[in-house]
């Protein structure tokens, strides 16, 4: 996201000052971004679950972060402490066909790569590109008490690379004796690179409160996804690519409070978040292991126009799943628990 981009749209939401009742909006759920607007609240859209609300918008998040891994077993090369640091660029789109139906999309791109010379040699780097898509569909609107319920179902699809030279230095040391010819003819140089692919589906409740009349606002979720992942990386032994194929099923729980304080005189909001996940995902060649992660995220918004989103958020995981490895007899092992943390700078604009 430019600089440019972000004066551009801030400079065509900024208006001379108006009276009061010029600036309060009509009873009317549509245009001018009250399509989020709900028993006279202003509700934001959070970082960490989709909305209840049916609204036609366009945004862009761009959000860094970092990852450390302690302890990640390297096989015969014993651990290493892993620090990753990441970017990805999300694009988000929505289309309002009616007052109860919308669709809804994203777009995004993530990088990410070793901090560390071991950081790099475990893990690399990783490119992934994709996105998904879906229904929203309004089961429930009562404005007089400032509550709405939704439903949400979509599928997505991500495709990548990822870039380590943990297996082509591990077939060199299963090698002795091996050249820089006979690793090149027996194409141990396409060990460096591993193509991924990533299909989903999802689906889940979305919920809005307001609360306090224009001040505060509630919104949860609970949602279930379920991802079918694949890698293709490059046997020395077989001199060609294999499949291994992964399943993840994930079950998300999660609220936000926002406070608005705009009718206070200041146009600035804040939201706090917080997400529960559960569920299990089969590695290759592992039993099952279970999901089990919270993030807390909080969000400073400018509010001083309802179809302008745009502010800063930050995020951190809480008892992130370790990471499986291989230890000196191949056997797979655990790392240390992770932390991830991650900020995104959040622009939208609704109408």
């Amino acid at each position: 996201m430019n600089l440019t981009a972000i004066a551009l749209l801030l400079a065509l939401n900024v208006a001379p000052a108006e009276s009061a009742a010029a600036r309060e909006p009509p009873a009317c759920e549509c245009g001018q971004g009250r399509s989020h607007q709900l028993g006279g609240h202003n509700f934001l859209f959070p970082m960490l679950q989709q909305s209840a609300f049916v609204s036609s918008y366009v945004g862009l998040r761009s959000g860094a972060a970092v990852y450390d891994v302690p302890d990640l077993p390297i096989g015969r090369l014993g651990t290493v402490d892993v620090s990753l640091t990441g970017y990805q660029q999300t694009l988000d789109l929505g289309v309002r066909l009616t007052r109860w139906l919308g669709l809804w999309g994203q777009a995004r791109g993530t990088l990410y790569a070793g901090l560390t010379v071991g950081s790099f040699l475990s893990d690399g780097a990783n490119f992934q590109a994709g996105g998904d898509g879906g229904l929203v569909v309004r089961l429930l609107h009562l404005d007089s008490s400032g509550t709405q319920l939704s439903l949400r179902g979509g599928g997505g699809y991500q495709q990548g690379r990822e870039l380590s030279l943990f297996t082509l230095v591990t077939s060199i040391l299963d090698t002795p004796g091996a050249t820089l010819e006979d690793i090149l003819r027996g194409r141990l140089g396409e060990l460096v690179t591993v193509p991924t692919s990533e299909y989903s589906a999802n689906g889940g409740l979305f919920l809005a409160q307001a609360l306090g009349g224009s001040v505060m606002g509630f919104q949860a979720s609970a949602s279930a996804t379920r991802i079918w992942r694949s890698r293709r990386p490059f046997d020395s032994v077989l001199g060609d690519r294999v499949d291994q194929y992964s399943t993840s099923t994930r079950v998300d729980l999660a609220a936000a409070l926002s406070a608005d304080f705009k009718p206070l005189g200041v146009p600035l909001a804040l939201m706090g978040e917080y997400l529960f996940t559960a569920g299990y995902q089969s590695e290759v060649a592992l039993a099952r292991t279970n999901l089990n992660t919270s993030s807390v995220g909080l969000g400073l918004y400018y509010s001083g126009r309802p179809n302008l989103q745009f502010g800063l958020g930050g995020v951190a995981v809480l008892h992130a799943e370790s990471r499986i490895g291989r230890d000196s007899d191949g056997n797979p092992a655990k790392s240390g628990r992770p932390t991830l943390y991650y900020g995104q700078l959040i622009l939208r604009y609704i109408w």
